[in-house]
């Protein structure tokens, strides 16, 4: 019976040291460092320099943001902010910004700077499956989620809205046809004949559909543009009254068009570029009929 006893205090002693050292030793792995203090709210300007590209710079303008360089164009307010997020992040692991080539950060690929503050990516740790970032004095392991965030180039951060709601568009001019809105009235106007069912008389609920579509639309992706003539355009004129010409690129899976005051071009779904080249009421009947109208606007 006194053996039966001496085991059994011995194994709550045993349970009872090895809470005391779990209680006692510090959670392995917990983030617990944070990688900067500034505030994503109060951020001004943002500089991405990609390794082989020129440097972006966004700042924050007094509604949006906004890309001011390599050149001028709004940016992807949803990618941004992906981007601060990274003022958010903890790691587990705080080591010295020494010996860097062993991080992959003697050169690495890309590097942010949000207000003044550098932030470098580089190597990821395969045991870990976090990424080495270079932050003040520190070097830190962070998840893959943030690097993920970087834009692969510049064009990535360009905002994929065709117009602001500041410039929303009021008036078109297809060549064929034009389409208008002023002091509250609709007009769609034929002048030319394309001979084609979408000739006949549009609704007005199908015109203002038409051109609310136009107001809203957003591109597939934002690209450099190819070389190339234009297979077709249209003037379009905004509510600030500065006329834009849209040029028509490329037809075929994908619609690729660009805006005169821009120095790259969108590329449209296939649905999209239906109801936005086709005449108000045609929709994805005529599916590169209009297109096909577009001529060079007077």
């Amino acid at each position: 019976m006194k053996k039966s006893l001496w085991i059994n205090a011995s194994l709550l002693a045993a349970v009872v040291l090895l809470g005391l050292v779990a209680w006692l030793k510090p959670t392995a792995g917990e983030p617990s460092h944070a990688i900067s203090t500034l505030k994503a709210g109060q951020v001004k300007t943002l500089e991405v320099a990609i390794a082989g590209a020129p440097q972006l710079t966004i700042k924050r303008s007094a509604t949006d943001w906004a890309i001011t360089a390599p050149f001028t164009a709004r940016a992807d307010n949803f990618q941004v902010q992906r981007l601060l997020e990274l003022l958010d992040a903890k790691s587990s692991e705080r080591l010295p910004a020494t010996g860097l080539a062993r991080y992959g950060l003697n050169e690495p690929a890309t590097r942010v700077t949000i207000d003044g503050q550098l932030f470098a990516f580089g190597a990821v740790n395969e045991m870990s499956r976090e990424q080495y970032v270079l932050s003040g004095d520190g070097v830190y392991l962070l998840a893959l989620r943030y690097g993920a965030a970087l834009p692969k180039n510049v064009l990535s951060m360009v905002s994929k809205q065709l117009f602001t709601a500041d410039e929303a568009p009021v008036s078109f001019d297809f060549g064929a046809f034009q389409v208008e809105q002023t002091d509250g009235k609709t007009t769609l106007k034929w002048l030319k004949k394309i001979g084609h069912a979408a000739e006949q008389e549009a609704g007005l609920d199908e015109i203002n559909r038409w051109i609310d579509d136009w107001r809203l639309s957003n591109a597939l992706a934002v690209q450099a543009i190819a070389g190339g003539n234009a297979t077709g355009e249209l003037k379009v004129r905004l509510k600030t009254g500065r006329d834009v010409i849209i040029r028509i690129l490329e037809r075929g899976a994908n619609t690729v068009i660009s805006r005169s005051d821009q120095p790259f071009a969108y590329v449209l779904s296939t649905d999209s570029a239906a109801r936005l080249l086709s005449p108000p009421g045609a929709g994805k009947s005529v599916p590169a009929a209009a297109a096909e109208t577009a001529t060079q606007a007077k």
